[in-house]
C-alpha cells in the first residue's frame, strides 16, 4: 500500500485538518502519514485557538517519516508561522529528484473568517520559500486575496486572481469559488490556471449547508489522485471536485452543535472514490 503524507494542524472534532486528510487518503486506498504543525482547539462551532508545534519537533516528525517510509504524495495545510514554512520548505528541498507531488492548501484563517490561523510574516515566507516548491495550490477566495493582493467579486475577478497567483509560483492553481456561490445561480464554479492559461471549471451543484473541512478534503483528494501516478494535475483537480461534491450532497451530518461535517461510517465515501478511480482508468 502506498503512503501519502499530510503536514497540517489538528481538529479534535474530526471535521478538518490531519484527521480528515487521512480519511480522504484511506478513501482512495492509501495509507495516511502525518506531521503535525499546530495543535488547534476547535469544534464544529468555532476555532478557539492554536499553538504551533516547535520547528525542532516538526523537523523531527518529518525526519522520522523519511527514515522509514516512502511517500507517494504530500498535502500541506496549516503552516502557523515562519519557522514552520522554513522547515517544510527545507524538507522539500532535501528530497530526491523524483520527489513526490506536493499540494498546498493555504489554511490562513478559520472557515468562518473570524480567526487567523497564522502569526508573524507568514505570507512573505510562503511566497519566498514554499510556493516555488508546490505543484498544486488550492486557495479559496480570501486566501487567494491574502496571497495575491487582489480581490475577486466575480468570475472575471477570479480569473485575474488566478493569473496573479500563477505569477507567484510554477504551481497549477485551483482557485475555489465557494465564496461566490450566493451570487451564482448556476452553482459553484472554480478556476484553474496553469502553463496553458486560465479556465473556468464546470459548475457544481451548490450545497445548502456550510460544511466544515471542505478545503482540507479537496486538497487531500487532489494529492491522493496525483499519488496514483496516473493523472495530470488538471485531471486530478477535476476528479477531486467530483468526489467532494458527491460527498457534500450524500454524506454530511451534524455530529455536534455547529456546522455539519462529512461522515464516513457507511463506507459511501470509499465507493465514491472507487468510482472516481475507475473512471480515470
Amino acid at each position: 500500500m502506498a503512503n501519502l503524507l499530510t503536514i497540517a494542524g489538528t481538529d479534535p472534532s474530526g471535521g478538518a485538518g490531519i484527521q480528515v486528510d487521512c480519511q480522504v487518503f484511506r478513501d482512495f486506498g492509501f495509507h495516511g502519514l502525518s506531521a503535525i504543525t499546530a495543535i488547534v482547539w476547535q469544534n464544529t462551532v468555532a476555532v478557539r485557538g492554536f499553538e504551533s508545534v516547535g520547528p525542532a519537533q516538526l523537523r523531527d516528525q518529518l525526519a522520522a517519516v523519511d527514515d522509514d517510509l516512502d511517500v507517494g504524495a504530500v498535502k500541506i495545510g496549516m503552516l502557523p508561522d515562519v519557522e514552520a514554512v522554513e522547515v517544510v520548505a527545507a524538507w522539500l528541498d532535501d528530497g530526491s529528484e523524483s520527489a513526490p507531488p506536493v499540494v498546498y492548501d493555504p489554511v490562513l484563517a478559520a472557515g468562518s473568517g473570524d480567526r487567523d490561523l497564522h502569526q508573524g510574516n507568514v505570507v512573505d515566507a510562503l511566497a519566498a520559500e514554499l510556493l516555488p516548491r508546490v505543484d498544486v495550490l488550492t486557495p479559496n477566495l480570501p486566501e487567494g486575496a491574502t496571497l495575491s493582493g487582489l480581490e475577486a467579486e466575480s468570475l472575471e475577478g477570479m480569473c485575474r486572481m488566478a493569473e496573479g497567483l500563477s505569477e507567484l509560483s510554477t504551481a497549477s492553481i485551483l482557485l475555489k469559488g465557494g465564496h461566490l456561490e450566493g451570487r451564482l445561480s448556476r452553482g459553484v464554479i472554480d478556476v484553474w490556471a496553469d502553463d496553458s492559461g486560465v479556465e473556468m471549471l464546470p459548475a457544481l451543484d451548490r450545497v445548502v449547508d456550510d460544511v466544515r473541512g471542505t478545503g482540507c478534503q479537496l486538497s487531500s483528494a487532489v494529492a491522493a489522485l496525483l499519488g496514483t501516478g496516473k493523472v495530470t494535475r488538471r485531471r486530478a483537480a477535476g476528479a477531486a471536485r467530483e468526489y467532494l461534491n458527491q460527498l457534500l450532497h450524500e454524506s454530511t451530518e451534524r455530529v455536534g452543535q455547529g456546522r455539519p461535517v462529512v461522515v464516513r461510517a457507511d463506507g459511501r465515501s470509499r465507493e465514491i472514490a472507487g468510482s472516481i478511480l475507475k473512471g480515470l482508468g
